[in-house]
């Protein structure tokens, strides 16, 4: 299991130009063609460079388990609940295409993120299932210095800087309004 990014991404890298050029030249000797003829046989070096990508993807993709089954832990240890690895690989997909930039921009102006993904969260609440909402409850009603113990706790397992930014001190009346919208919005709760 790879830990850190960068050396993940550069193992993925690695794994990527080493391993199109090992299947290029598998099927160039195979097929008897020498490599200087790669022009003219773009196909067999496109599906060499496609092994190349999947075998990277994998590489790569062992990070985002091994984050996942860290933060499992976190989650499981704090919450007190069995959460299933999948459902934390998807939040950490979730966590990982939102900017740490953008994170910061929403706390430093307290934003309403519920308001401004409304709809989307409306549409993925008929999907919830009893677990699914009885784990969002109990997120929701944690005290705000209790979520932001297990996001700073998530952050050292994970080193994703989005759950630093909200483990910090400046994002609690963030936190605190969105929450109180998660809870109006998905769990139809009034205060």
């Amino acid at each position: 299991m790879i830990n850190n990014k960068i050396i993940a991404i550069i193992a993925a890298v690695i794994t990527f130009i080493l391993g199109s050029i090992l299947v290029i030249s598998i099927i160039f000797y195979f097929f008897g063609y020498p490599l200087s003829s790669v022009l003219q046989h773009q196909t067999y070096a496109f599906s060499g460079i496609l092994v190349g990508v999947i075998l990277a993807s994998i590489v790569y993709g062992n990070r985002r388990k091994e984050l996942a089954m860290n933060l499992t832990k976190v989650l499981d240890e704090s919450l007190d609940l069995e959460i299933k690895e999948d459902y934390v690989k998807k939040f950490i997909n979730t966590v990982q295409r939102i900017p740490p930039f953008l994170v910061n921009v929403y706390v430093d102006k307290d934003m309403n993120a519920v308001e401004s993904f409304k709809d989307q969260i409306t549409d993925y609440k008929s999907k919830l299932t009893d677990e699914d909402k009885m784990l969002i409850k109990r997120i929701i009603e944690m005290p705000i210095p209790e979520l932001q113990n297990l996001l700073n706790e998530s952050y050292l397992k994970t080193n994703l800087e989005q759950f630093k930014i909200l483990a910090e001190p400046k994002s609690e009346p963030f936190l605190t309004l969105n929450l109180e919208e998660l809870r109006k919005v998905l769990l139809d709760e009034e205060d």
